[in-house]
């Protein structure tokens, strides 16, 4: 339950449409929530006479056991209204992550105009390091510091969104839910690609306490392409590293170039 609420709360942050049927799914498992936990009616006045004591005393209790049963009753309804929540919740993922995609592009674009303008070198792209002296160095840090803190806490939104369908998974998922690699074929196997590939992921983890040089450095890289992952996607991503890592222990494995082409294309097939 605290995932699909986190999920509403965080769509409804970034302005995205909450489904009709999420909202009656909200709606109603307060109602079943509200009449499971329906206080006791209010006890009467004791009447002045006592011929009208066992009749009001009757009633009450008459009100008592109802209010009793009515709890017990909405309580075997919790569970179901509770899931019923949850499943809207999780069909809304898709939909919202895909609303989020405009702002992403919108803001990897102006770290991208941003990363034109700084230092070559990704060791100077720091606050402590940058020629502050420099007014376009200090103007893109700037812009890409800004840029970099909006889209922070959109994947931050993002990854409270995604936690109701189960979460992202996977290793490196901070990276894969945000960009992912090219799929492997046996032509780039055979090629070694991967030694140009893992540098990159090797190197955005380096930067993990340096969030806007990690930016900069992940727009002007080549080899891997930026979008928002659903979290099937991003398991599909971090497993699409093993694929590359495989298909290249199998084309090795083999004592022949022909061998290991065939080693190669069969993994990719089989894996596929």
């Amino acid at each position: 339950m605290h995932e699909a609420e986190k999920a509403v709360q965080a769509a409804e942050r970034r302005k995205l449409p909450v489904p009709d049927e999420v909202r009656e799914a909200q709606r109603l498992r307060t109602a079943v929530f509200e009449t499971a936990t329906k206080p006791d009616p209010e006890r009467p006045e004791l009447p002045y006479l006592a011929a009208d004591a066992e009749g009001v005393i009757r009633q009450h209790a008459e009100a008592l056991r109802l209010t009793d049963v009515t709890r017990r009753a909405a309580g075997l309804f919790t569970d179901e209204a509770d899931q019923r929540y949850i499943g809207a919740a999780r069909d809304a993922v898709p939909a919202w992550i895909g609303g989020l995609q405009k702002e992403f592009s919108t803001l990897v674009g102006v770290i991208t105009k941003a990363a034109a303008k700084l230092p070559e070198s990704i060791d100077l792209v720091d606050s402590s390091r940058l020629n502050w002296n420099d007014p376009v160095h200090a103007t893109a840090y700037n812009k890409a510091e800004g840029a970099v803190a909006q889209l922070e806490q959109l994947i931050h939104d993002r990854a409270d969104i995604v936690k109701v369908a189960g979460g992202d998974g996977g290793r490196d998922n901070a990276l894969f839910a945000v960009a992912h690699f090219p799929d492997p074929t046996v032509e780039r196997v055979m090629a070694d690609d991967w030694r140009q590939l893992h540098p990159t992921l090797q190197q955005w983890r380096d930067l993990k306490s340096r969030p806007v040089a990690r930016w900069v450095y992940l727009v002007r890289q080549s080899e891997l392409t930026l979008s928002l992952a659903t979290p099937g996607e991003v398991r599909q991503r971090s497993a699409q590293v093993e694929r590359w890592r495989n298909a290249g222990h199998a084309k090795r494995s083999a004592q022949t170039l022909n061998g290991g082409h065939a080693a190669a294309q069969r993994y990719l097939a089989e894996t596929a």
